[in-house]
């Protein structure tokens, strides 16, 4: 699409009837074309970000129950939902630009897409970041009879 003008992350991002119109003219056919491909691709991809997102954090909860975190059980409970409410905000987005790909280029379909953008970017580095900081918290010591000891100390 960028061969055929602006690229596809400038039309998610317009916000404006104006702005998507200009980018929606100098795609012409084959970048309409191109963005109708990118948009039934990113589908499947964004359901799997979001089912990813929320099995991490998910793990996280289960891990920090065995131990004995409830704070970190709860709010990993919590930060769970953010994958999947991030792809609800991808695919918003998605039908935003579908609807102004089939000609309904008016209020407020860009300003949507161009909000659900940022929405799910920030959802996603939060469920991810905090999947990656519970696991770090919660990852198991190697125990006092693993290492070869019993009293904890290396000999």
């Amino acid at each position: 699409m960028a061969d055929h003008g602006a690229s596809l992350i400038a039309f998610e991002d317009a916000g404006s009837v104006a702005r998507s119109q200009q980018i929606l003219a100098g795609w012409g056919d084959a970048g309409k074309a191109a963005a109708w491909w990118q948009l039934a691709l990113d589908m499947p991809f964004l359901i799997g970000y979001g089912l990813f997102a929320a099995g991490a954090c998910a793990a996280v909860a289960r891990r920090a129950s065995g131990a004995g975190k409830p704070r970190l059980r709860r709010a990993a409970t919590l930060i769970a939902w953010c994958g999947p409410v991030a792809a609800g905000a991808d695919f918003l987005q998605n039908v935003s630009l579908a609807l102004v790909l089939s000609g309904h280029v008016n209020q407020p379909w860009p300003r949507i897409a161009a909000i659900c953008g940022p929405v799910t970017t920030t959802l996603m580095v939060i469920a991810l970041a905090f999947a990656l900081a519970g696991t770090v918290a919660t990852r198991r010591r190697p125990s006092a009879e693993r290492r070869g000891t019993t009293d904890g100390w290396r000999r």
